[in-house]
């Protein structure tokens, strides 16, 4: 029997968001994000883009490559202790 293609399901949030935290550059291309995560080009950029629409990257073209970085919204989403003030 043959699956039905759809979004991985390992491309969670807080994966992608932890990959953008933890790269030397303030930014990361779709392809990097893959690579970094282990998941596929296609379902890394699925989840950037519901991500985006919710406020946690933010993202930029620049040329013909598709940049990311995480918001203020998606450190908060990682660490919500931090944005709150408790220690």
């Amino acid at each position: 029997m043959t699956e039905k293609p759809g979004p991985d399901p390992t491309a969670d949030r807080k994966s992608i968001l932890e990959a953008l935290v933890l790269a030397y550059s303030p930014v990361l291309g779709t392809s990097d994000i893959a690579e970094r995560t282990g998941v596929s080009r296609q379902a890394v950029d699925q989840r950037l883009r519901r991500m985006e629409e919710d406020g946690l990257v933010d993202t930029r073209k620049i040329g013909r490559a598709r940049v990311w970085w995480i918001t203020n919204e998606g450190r908060t989403y990682l660490d919500p202790e931090e944005d709150s003030g408790i220690q």
